[in-house]
């Protein structure tokens, strides 16, 4: 299951591009943090005011096309969900994330780039115990014939179903392993995708000024707009399975549990979190799981 005490970087790292939606300049650099400090945000752009956010579920602000954080004074830090899933899928626990711009950069739409810069930077080990998520019966959100299921498992795995029946993306579902390299391999590069007739409405809203070919996969009816292959058959899939960890980690720890997901989104994602983090007891890895059920 992982290591059993708390990780943080052993060095800091930093990531510069363009905002996926906002389309200005940003970075982000990744600061070892204290035990039990979880994911800090602090905007250094803004001079006045608390410039710190913290990354948790009682935190977000919206879910539109990306997972947005709010604190209590209006600071907001958004497109989190990239840079949270490669903390989760790194193993690091505590991290204070400087951000200078409105939104974390987008990169290649994955989370393959900050991945490999954590792993430039190193991990330690911390004093004190790993904590993680635990549940004695089943949590699920469910919004029409979309769902998000959680239930107790003692390996953490992840389900996930989804349909664009109306494009080359179709159906597709598959199975992971979460404490699997092989499978978290495969989730880290699995870039953000939109259909072609989604772009133009998507830019008048004000989203996606910073989309490109670079940083997404885009989809016109039958055929990839995209030169060259997709990094993975089930890359579309990866990506939602990807979003939904990202999101998930905002609850500070990893979840010990087995997770099924079909049409996923950052809303559902989002209240998933919320579910768990209202009801669900933060337990210390190895000790007894206590964890209030969920009806």
């Amino acid at each position: 299951m992982g290591a059993m005490l708390q990780q943080t970087l052993r060095r800091p790292a930093t990531f510069a591009g363009v905002g996926l939606h906002s389309g200005q300049e940003c970075a982000v650099t990744v600061r070892p943090a204290p035990a039990n400090t979880g994911v800090v945000f602090y905007r250094t752009d803004l001079q006045n005011g608390d410039q710190a956010v913290a990354a948790h579920p009682g935190n977000v602000l919206g879910t539109r096309h990306g997972t947005a954080l709010a604190n209590a004074a209006g600071v907001t830090v958004s497109t989190v969900e990239h840079i949270m899933a490669a903390l989760r899928l790194s193993g690091v626990d505590n991290a204070a994330i400087d951000v200078f711009g409105p939104e974390a950069p987008i990169l290649d739409g994955s989370s393959a780039e900050f991945v490999e810069g954590f792993r430039l930077a190193g991990v330690d080990l911390q004093s004190a115990p790993r904590r993680a998520f635990a549940l004695r019966e089943t949590a699920r959100a469910v919004d029409g014939d979309r769902m998000i299921e959680v239930r107790p498992a003692e390996s953490r795995t992840l389900e996930i179903e989804i349909d664009f029946g109306d494009c080359m993306i179709g159906r597709q579902s598959l199975r992971l392993d979460l404490d699997d390299p092989a499978d978290r391999e495969r989730l880290v590069g699995a870039r953000t995708f939109c259909r072609r007739e989604e772009i133009e409405p998507l830019r008048a809203a004000g989203l996606i000024r910073g989309g490109s070919l670079d940083n997404s996969i885009v989809v016109n009816g039958d055929r990839l707009v995209n030169k060259g292959a997709l990094r993975d058959p089930q890359e579309f899939a990866l990506h939602k399975a990807l979003d939904l960890i990202g999101d998930l980690y905002l609850l500070g720890a990893p979840l010990d549990g087995a997770i099924r997901a079909v049409k996923p989104g950052h809303d559902l994602n989002v209240r998933m979190a919320q579910m768990l983090a209202g009801d669900v007891a933060l337990e210390d890895a190895g000790r007894p799981k206590v964890a209030v059920a969920i009806a």
